[in-house]
């Protein structure tokens, strides 16, 4: 109910002023339309007395009435100047709310300037995560160092967020799938939080808005019979969104004869993410699999999570992976071009705990 009533201020925040500094602004510009265009205004109203009552009144021209115009200039003048007035008088009493802007960005460079709706009512604060210089040579060293600049702007997104409910915290990333399951799983859930994807054909960010619209369901595959309950210690988790990710696509990672479920949409396709009901529907799907297979392995170890889809959600799903709840869960890099498909990996820590990292081949 408070999350409720908070969406419900955010949205009306400033609102009234606008409407206020609107009707002075127009209603000034209206008045001097009519001492500047007097005849024009007089052969209007005689024309709409005509065609309504079915009258032939004669329009008339007479010479310009220069105390009107006088009077009317003064009028309109006044409530334009007096609306411009209010506007900037009400503008520094409306507080805007903070937003913290995490750009994540570890695989290409663009404009964040670029987005589809207005954030001039926001404080944007913005914590960069460049990763890029990092990650164009793959060894472990790259990794180990793109992981401690990560850690760092972590840490002090933490230390900004720590008690302030009242900030909004907003993800916009094009990163390694690894990099972004790690920051959601080390942030976690957040209530105020919002999420821009980048859309390649437009060339700007777009908000994952909340508005009521149809998506695709996240359908379930289950290949739990390569091991038995009791000897399980380690299984796969596949997530399709974008592309599919076939079995096929795993060969090189020795992960072949475990256990295996599968997250997909019956039609992987690019930009399936269209709104915020989605990102949580489809987080809980995930925490509801991650608690199956919790529940049903009693020696489990280790999750072997493999994913293809937009950063959004790898970020939300990530922050649903709990440390107490879930056993160790390591994240594999998707290249496509190499041997094996997926060229890196990296196992899922909070901050301040060594992250282990393993080189599965490619570049």
């Amino acid at each position: 109910m408070n999350n409720l009533f908070s969406k419900i201020k955010d949205f009306f925040r400033g609102w009234f002023e606008k409407k206020i500094t609107f009707f002075l602004i127009t209603s000034g510009v209206g008045v001097l339309s009519t001492g500047f265009a007097q005849d024009w205004w007089k052969s209007v109203l005689v024309s709409f007395i005509n065609e309504v009552f079915d009258t032939h009144l004669e329009n008339t021209e007479e010479p310009t009435n220069y105390v009107y115009l006088t009077i009317s200039t003064l009028i309109g003048a006044g409530l334009i100047g007096l609306g411009f007035w209010f506007y900037f008088k009400t503008k520094e009493k409306v507080k805007k709310q903070t937003m913290l802007q995490i750009r994540h960005s570890s695989i290409e460079s663009v404009d964040y300037t670029k987005v589809d709706v207005d954030l001039s009512d926001y404080n944007i604060e913005p914590y960069p995560i460049l990763q890029l210089e990092e990650l164009k040579v793959i060894n472990e060293t790259n990794l180990r160092h793109a992981l401690r600049e990560q850690e760092k702007t972590v840490t002090k997104i933490l230390q900004r967020v720590d008690g302030n409910n009242d900030i909004e915290l907003s993800y916009w990333g094009l990163a390694h799938i690894p990099l972004l399951f790690l920051l959601g799983y080390q942030i976690a859930d957040k209530s105020n939080s919002s999420f821009y994807e980048w859309n390649q054909n437009q060339l700007r960010w777009e908000k994952v808005k909340d508005k009521q619209t149809i998506y695709p369901t996240l359908k379930i595959e289950k290949n739990n019979s390569k091991q038995g309950v009791d000897e399980t210690n380690e299984v796969v988790v596949k997530i399709g969104i974008t592309y599919p990710v076939n079995d096929a696509d795993l060969n090189g990672l020795d992960l072949d004869n475990f256990n295996s479920y599968y997250l997909h949409l019956e039609h992987p396709h690019r930009n399936a993410i269209v709104c915020m009901e989605q990102l949580n529907q489809y987080q809980k799907q995930f925490r509801q699999l991650l608690d199956e297979i919790n529940q049903t392995y009693p020696q489990l170890k280790k999750i072997h999570l493999l994913y293809s889809g937009q950063p959004s959600l790898a970020y939300r799903l990530g922050s649903a992976i709990s440390p107490r709840m879930d056993k160790e869960i390591w994240v594999y890099n998707y290249v496509g071009i190499s041997y094996p498909k997926y060229n890196w990996t990296i196992n899922l820590k909070k901050i301040g705990n060594q992250i282990s990292i393993k080189i599965t081949g490619g570049k």
